[in-house]
């Protein structure tokens, strides 16, 4: 049987890196959202401080998840 998938457009961001930036986008979506099959990175931006040093890592990331089936007849 086909399925059908949506994606939907969520940001997320971490002091630490862009892996975990996104690593978390996807974990929060995971509360809400069943049967994640992919995302697509988007944007990346972020912070410096005076120094150049990063300070935050900001991403924007679309989650693709599969459709559930109609419950009804």
């Amino acid at each position: 049987m086909a399925h059908i998938t949506k994606t939907v457009r969520l940001g997320g961001s971490s002091p630490s890196s862009i892996e975990d930036a996104v690593r978390t986008v996807l974990a929060r979506a995971a509360v809400t959202i069943d049967d994640i099959t992919g995302f697509e990175l988007k944007t990346v931006r972020g912070t410096v401080d005076e120094s150049g040093v990063p300070t935050s890592f900001d991403v924007v990331v679309d989650v693709t998840f599969v459709v559930k089936e109609s419950v009804h007849g």
